[in-house]
């Protein structure tokens, strides 16, 4: 299932049941890994307000963004560990895709 649908899905109020969590996770350390070898990548859109609003991001933000951010909500890192909205933050600063003050 496209992990898109899925953030649809959870910004439209339907649950995301524990498979769907896997598949968002395999989804953005998919997304990690491929973002190191192109730019070409559809996660790096823009997201629609919707989107990121129910993400709880700011409007403008792109996909991967959302993504680690809802999963970050459905499925928090553990006390000690990064949250993978930080983790995707450091990965997009580190590839050029967005410059850190």
């Amino acid at each position: 299932m496209n992990y898109q649908l899925l953030l649809e899905c959870y910004a439209s109020g339907i649950d995301i049941d524990a498979l769907e969590v896997e598949l968002l996770e395999l989804e953005l350390s998919s997304q990690i890994k491929s973002i190191t070898v192109s730019s070409s990548q559809g996660c790096l859109e823009i997201a629609p307000d919707h989107i990121c609003n129910a993400s709880f991001v700011c409007n403008g933000s792109i996909w991967i963004t959302c993504l680690a951010a809802v999963l970050d909500k459905l499925n928090p890192p553990a006390i000690g560990t990064k949250a993978r909205g930080a983790h995707v933050f450091d990965v997009l600063v580190s590839n050029g895709y967005l410059l850190a003050n």
